[in-house]
């Protein structure tokens, strides 16, 4: 059911992420199917449950050298991807021209005078022109845009940084950095931003304090928070449809915790507390 204002949108958000409750396995399982489904793969044969991120994490390892495919891309990044994008649509195909040329002054403004690009920085000017002569493929965020997801955004990176992050630092260093290399969320091969990302739009303009904040190790684990919350406050402030490809990842994130696809497999966890040994 659609929540009836931002307001909801923002305590669904951070109350899925902040549950302490079992999780309902079955119910997981049956959503993160949906989800390969929707990206047009075969559902896993097995999934792997982990009872804290800990575990996860050393799984995740164990997977990948055993030659596992990671398919985070594919199942969460590319359809949640064209859901927000599709939310977006109707909103950027009824703006006017000034909100359109505000839009894109706005986003000129930022690069030019912070330095820089979606969250990439640049040293030379060479580089900074080059990159003004080609902006971001997708639409820059309206005034509009900002002002409806600003508070639900706000309110779900606040949950990250108070319960999310806290959880993945008490990990340790060693362990933090070796999985990142082979699954990484973004890109497939180094940490830069794609010039199409919607989702990195959606955050950068609306949140522009965030900064690299969006690089911290952690957020490649928890990326689906934010991407969900942003197409669910479209649905209620603008009333816009996303495609139901979407819906698999929604529930997998409202009924457990973090993870990841692989092909044959799926890695689950319970939910994440603060203290995850």
């Amino acid at each position: 059911m659609t929540p009836a204002s931002p307001n909801d949108v923002a305590a669904l958000w951070t109350t899925a992420a902040t549950a302490t409750d079992p999780v309902d396995r079955e119910a997981a399982e049956a959503a993160a199917r949906a989800a390969y489904r929707a990206a047009d793969l075969p559902t896993p044969s097995r999934f792997t449950w982990c009872t804290s991120l800990h575990e996860a994490i050393d799984r995740l390892g164990h997977h990948i050298g055993e030659g596992h495919t990671p398919l985070v891309r594919q199942v969460r990044r590319d359809v949640l991807q064209q859901a927000l994008s599709t939310a977006r649509a109707p909103l950027w195909q009824k703006a006017s021209d000034l909100e359109q040329s505000k839009a894109f002054g706005a986003f000129h403004h930022f690069f030019e005078w912070k330095g820089y690009y979606g969250e990439q920085r640049y040293d030379g000017m060479d580089e900074r022109y080059d990159l003004m002569e080609w902006p971001y493929l997708c639409s820059p965020v309206l005034p509009a845009e900002r002002a409806a997801l600003r508070p639900v955004l706000t309110a779900v990176r606040r949950t990250y940084e108070q319960v999310l992050r806290p959880a993945w630092d008490a990990l340790g260093p060693a362990v933090r950095s070796y999985p990142l290399r082979a699954v990484r969320y973004w890109q497939d091969h180094h940490t830069g931003v794609e010039q199409n990302d919607e989702a990195r739009a959606v955050v950068q303009y609306c949140l522009p304090d965030a900064k690299d904040r969006l690089f911290d190790p952690a957020w490649h684990f928890y990326p689906d928070l934010v991407v969900l919350a942003a197409i669910d406050s479209y649905r209620t402030a603008f009333g816009t449809t996303p495609n139901s490809r979407w819906e698999g990842c929604r529930e997998v994130s409202l009924t457990s915790g973090p993870w990841w696809p692989f092909a044959g497999l799926a890695l689950m966890t319970e939910r994440v507390t603060a203290t995850p040994r």
